[in-house]
């Protein structure tokens, strides 16, 4: 897996104002609650990164496959010298080390993701009566992603790139997967999206992560207290509970979504991908991953990147980073370099599968 060492200032500007601001704030809310050996830990963490001290990653009791190639791309590298995206799973598996999550399987975000959990039940209370088609479904799933847990802040503008990908119709959809992002708001959306679907014919698999990454990343602990906390009687939940009781709508987890890698290496039988299926990737992470993390113009074809999904997939997000591809049109006025990172940009776009070897 190679990783990129790219020169762009989007790039190293963005990392810079990540590890200055985003970084203490994520090691904050992974230390709420925790005991004092678990914030001493936290703390040294800040300390080693505040210092750009090398990096150190041991492997031993680590609960699930998928991370075996990252030590060796990151032991002793500095943060400043590694790839932004091995440094990233770095930091939250160091996280995750310092709660003792291979033990206690404690998710050290759940209080900052559950917090407003009943409110955005709510809204998916109302979402689920408004949205009729699966095209509006697509749209409030898109819409959705503006903004995560991790964010400073929220978006500072509104830019849309892509909307008419979102012109869909159910016939001749079989299947459609969606690659969950981030929990809350987004999740919920994301249900009523499956449930839409699923009422249309369509068969829904929604995919959420074993490990509790990125903070506001959604796991199979987070859908079954969702689930709990449904108000029982109303629409949300009778529509949405139908359709998992049919068999309909599925919620389904592989170690491969919270591994460090590439989604070239994508194992291609959990998505059952054919004829008259539809792979949405939600977030921003996702899409990294989606395209190698690529820092290139804007404009670059994704056919000319060297690192392509092994299914073809639908990609919903807002930016929120440097990665930007594919782009064929893109905001009147606005630097392809110094481009918002907050939100702004909402953006859908359809990533092709990288092409099958010839024999």
């Amino acid at each position: 897996m190679a990783s990129p060492a790219p020169a762009s200032s989007r790039y190293t500007d963005y990392v810079r104002q990540t590890l200055a601001a985003r970084v203490p704030k994520i090691l904050s809310m992974a230390g709420e609650g925790r005991d004092a050996a678990a914030t001493r830990q936290l703390a040294a963490i800040g300390r080693a990164i505040e210092a750009d001290a090398p990096m150190v990653m041991d492997l031993h009791d680590w609960p699930l496959a998928g991370w075996e190639t990252l030590p060796v791309r990151v032991n002793g590298r500095r943060p400043s010298q590694a790839a932004f995206f091995d440094f990233e799973y770095w930091l939250y598996f160091r996280i995750l080390i310092a709660v003792r999550y291979p033990v206690t399987r404690a998710d050290p975000f759940r209080a900052t993701k559950h917090r407003d959990l009943e409110r955005h039940i709510e809204w998916a209370e109302q979402a689920v009566q408004k949205t009729q088609t699966l095209s509006e479904a697509l749209n409030l799933s898109l819409d959705a992603n503006a903004h995560d847990l991790s964010q400073a802040s929220g978006p500072s503008a509104s830019h849309e790139i892509g909307r008419e990908l979102l012109q869909i119709e159910p016939a001749g959809l079989q299947r459609i997967n969606i690659i969950a992002d981030n929990f809350g708001g987004e999740f919920v959306a994301d249900l009523v999206l499956a449930t839409i679907a699923s009422e249309a014919g369509i068969e829904v698999n929604v995919h959420v992560k074993h490990l509790p990454m990125f903070v506001s990343d959604t796991t199979t602990d987070d859908v079954v207290i969702l689930f709990d906390r449904l108000r029982p009687g109303s629409a949300f939940a009778r529509r949405l509970q139908s359709e998992v009781d049919r068999g309909s709508v599925r919620i389904t987890s592989n170690s491969f979504w919270a591994a460090p890698l590439f989604m070239d290496r994508l194992p291609v039988e959990e998505l059952e991908i054919g004829d008259g299926v539809l792979n949405i990737l939600k977030g921003d992470l996702n899409f990294r991953r989606a395209i190698g993390d690529a820092v290139v113009p804007v404009e670059t074809a994704f056919e000319d990147l060297p690192v392509l999904p092994a299914a073809p997939m639908l990609a919903l997000r807002s930016i929120k980073s440097y990665c930007a591809a594919g782009m064929k049109v893109w905001p009147a006025g606005m630097s392809t370099e110094d481009f918002p990172k907050d939100g702004s940009i909402v953006a859908a776009q359809s990533i092709p599968a990288r092409p099958i070897a010839s024999a």
